[in-house]
């Protein structure tokens, strides 16, 4: 048996009977987009074919208010300010706006605040600055909606503030000449937009019929890159943005894919994820996000190949940084830690603060846990970023602890931190407290289960429709169940990933899981297994075929796992789940797995172990065939010359003197302890004499004769039954009920 790494969900699909009118997809993929609302009912047959979604941006209740204020100050020539965020979603966002006001002709400029030194959000230097700069008029960016106190700052100097953003909103809001917060504003019928979605808005209220596509483009890269749900509007900025970016003329754009390698003529929402948006975030997390803005918003050809290069090289930094400090956590982290704590704070002075959060969730996501990457900040305190799976809820379990706590903010997956050294130690052991009753196995959740037999190409095409993929409509999972496993591979260079086939009534898929070799141990042949995975296409030489990516597998029969060559076994014995030797499982109330790693005394007492602990799983280890026994030519041999030269001493000549017969120093000490238990022979301090009588006895009477008999007899069993007929044995063993039962 093998269990799943997750607990399965099966997604709420619709049923045949609450399906709209059919159109020209697969039954199981229409019922999959009406159940993640991507489409009435109604619309269902035209979905290859349906109209972007698109709100009208004067249904924000302050948007009309907010371009005649623009306006102004664009008629009179005051000076914009804007002032966004240092990540990807905060610089599109910045970088749509200057463009759209520029294009207007306002007398624009930008500001990012630096993420070490002056932190997320306004602050009250950089908006002083701004007042002695002249500036009238600031809007932000992805950020300004808990800056309560900067805001009141530009109203005593009479600056006009105009905040936009989208992140949560406390319980006071902030004194502004207006606000633009999707969550906020009742009139707007979708809440989810990223901060470079809220920044697209207001250019399409400024220049109404005429909006560039290339702003779809930039503000799909703040869509992806904040990851916020891809429903909804969002979905179809991402769709439109995507198609905006093969054509864009922006330099800074085409210079970025080229140093990314991206191929912009087949560019999707996975290279904008991870190729494109982590170099849009990179100079935000090493140095300054100013060169991100730059970058975008440039429209000379040779600066933007040179500050495209400059990004290339921070990310490249970004990139080592990031491996040195993963490289680092795991040698301070062991498997027994990783075993019991189920939040782990990860501290090092010297770790660079600004990519703590990806060390993080990668570890995360490899651990299945709450992990914290901290790290000295600039005002004597410990500060990094935290991150979890399913399961947890950070924002509610660092509330629980506070008392310890200077600062934190965040959600249920993600948080920051800032605390004093001191509570380090106390500040684990109290999360790890409050979460030891608590069952934290991720989850996952299945949209389909159907039959090998119905995924062909043409299938996972179609489900290219649901596309783009991302937060809220994740790439579909699908269950194949009830399929056996063959051509197993371990693949890689390092040895990591697998390669294997998926096989059901005579139809095959194949299938790779990715850093997943440990799993080949209990991919056992004619084993029935349910596997969880996405469904892609896989091109090679011209031929496109279906290829399975592994997620998840579950095995709910016995398994037998044959591990008898020593070799195999030496590579797999630590990829044993739970594993019991045989010498201890007489004293195991349950056994996960039965390790055969030495040889029974009969094939009784085996049976009679497998029928009393029932093991979920047996592993054939091999086993040390150094048994001692001796045939009866030896036994006459020996009995012959004790016959002739009794007493005999065993000393060292009289070994050789064996030896030369052809009679090992184990055997003769195995024949001569035979012959002592069926009184043939009487051993005295060393010497050996004949009894004055000798009864008759059988040689096989012996305790030692039947002991080492019976071992060979196992020995034999082990080396001479295939897996097969060892499958069938042991699994008939499970299924017999004891005397206790």
């Amino acid at each position: 048996m093998l269990k799943s790494m997750m607990n399965w969900r099966k997604c709420d699909i619709l049923d045949e009977s609450m399906q709209g009118e059919r159109g020209e997809l697969h039954p199981a993929i229409e019922r999959l987009i009406l159940s993640r609302k991507l489409v009435e009912p109604e619309n269902l047959a035209t979905f290859n074919h349906q109209v972007p979604v698109h709100h009208d941006p004067l249904l924000f209740s302050q948007m009309s208010k907010i371009i005649m204020r623009l306006n102004t100050a664009i008629d009179e020539g005051q000076p914009i300010l804007v002032y966004g965020d240092y990540d990807a979603d905060g610089v599109t966002g910045t970088s749509i706006l200057v463009r759209c006001l520029r294009e207007l002709g306002a007398l624009v400029d930008y500001y990012i605040p630096n993420r070490f030194y002056e932190g997320y959000g306004p602050n009250k230097e950089a908006f002083m600055q701004a007042i002695e700069d002249g500036f009238q008029l600031v809007i932000t960016v992805d950020n300004g909606i808990a800056g309560i106190e900067e805001a009141e700052l530009l109203m005593e100097h009479g600056v006009d503030l105009i905040i936009t953003d989208h992140h949560q909103v406390k319980e006071t809001l902030p004194r502004a000449y207006a606000i633009l917060h999707p969550e906020l504003d009742k009139n707007y019928p979708f809440h989810h937009l990223s901060g470079a979605g809220v920044a697209l808005k207001i250019a399409e209220a400024l220049l109404e019929e005429v909006i560039p596509e290339d702003y779809y483009a930039i503000a799909m890269l703040g869509t992806i890159g904040d990851v916020v749900p891809l429903i909804d509007e969002n979905r179809s900025i991402v769709k439109r943005g995507l198609a905006a970016l093969k054509e864009t003329e922006i330099e800074g754009l085409n210079a970025i894919m080229e140093m990314a390698n991206t191929n912009k003529n087949e560019v999707t929402e996975v290279n904008v994820g991870f190729e494109i948006c982590p170099r849009l975030n990179a100079p935000g997390r090493m140095d300054e996000a100013t060169l991100a803005v730059k970058c975008l918003i440039c429209e000379d050809q040779d600066e933007a190949t040179e500050l495209a290069q400059q990004i290339e090289q921070i990310n490249t930094e970004r990139q080592k940084t990031t491996q040195q400090v993963l490289e680092e956590v795991m040698k301070m982290v062991d498997q027994e830690t990783l075993a019991v704590k189920k939040a782990l704070i990860l501290y090092a002075p010297h770790w660079h603060e600004g990519i703590l959060g990806i060390v993080a969730g990668r570890l995360a996501k490899q651990w299945q846990k709450a992990v914290f990457v901290v790290t000295d900040d600039h005002e004597g305190f410990i500060k990094g970023s935290a991150r979890a799976v399913e399961g947890y809820h950070l924002f509610e379990l660092l509330t629980q602890c506070q008392s310890l706590i200077e600062r934190f903010g965040g959600h249920a997956l993600a948080a920051g931190i800032t605390f004093d050294k001191k509570n380090l130690q106390p500040l684990e052991n109290q999360m790890n407290e409050l979460l030891k009753d608590t069952d934290l196995k991720p989850s996952l959740t299945v949209d389909l289960c159907l039959p090998i037999s119905d995924l062909d190409v043409s299938f996972v095409d179609q489900l290219q429709c649901l596309a783009p993929f991302g937060e809220g409509n994740r790439p579909p999972l699908f269950e194949m169940r009830d399929v056996y496993v063959s051509n197993v591979k371990v693949i890689g260079n390092k040895m990591q990933h697998l390669k294997f086939t998926l096989e059901q009534d005579g139809n095959c898929l194949e299938g790779i899981a990715f850093n997943q070799a440990h799993l080949s141990t209990y991919l056992t042949k004619d084993t029935r297994f349910s596997f969880v995975g996405e469904l892609k296409i896989n091109e090679w030489n011209g031929h496109r075929n279906v290829q399975f990516h592994f997620v998840d597998v579950l095995c709910e029969e016995f398994q037998l796992i044959d591990l008898r060559n020593k070799q195999a076994y030496e590579q797999r014995k630590d990829d044993l789940f739970l594993a019991t030797s045989y010498a201890k499982a007489k004293d195991e109330n349950h056994i996960e797995t039965l390790v055969i790693d030495q040889l029974p005394n009969s094939k009784e007492e085996l049976i009679g172990l497998i029928r009393e602990k029932k093991p979920n799983n047996i592993v054939i280890a091999p086993i040390d065939s150094n048994i001692t026994f001796a045939s009866r030519e030896k036994f006459v041999t020996v009995y012959r010359v004790i016959k002739q030269h009794a007493p005999i001493t065993l000393n060292h000549q009289m070994m050789n003197y064996f030896l030369r017969l052809g009679i090992s120093k184990n055997e003769l000490l195995f024949i001569l302890q035979v012959f002592f238990e069926v009184e043939l022979v009487i051993i005295k301090n060393g010497s050996v004499f004949l009894p004055d009588c000798i009864a008759k006895r059988d040689l096989s009477e012996a305790a030692t004769y039947q002991l080492q008999n019976s071992k060979l007899k196992m020995l034999e069993f082990f080396e001479l039954t295939t897996w097969t007929e060892l499958k069938h044995i042991f699994t008939t063993a499970r299924e017999e009920m004891t005397d206790e039962s």
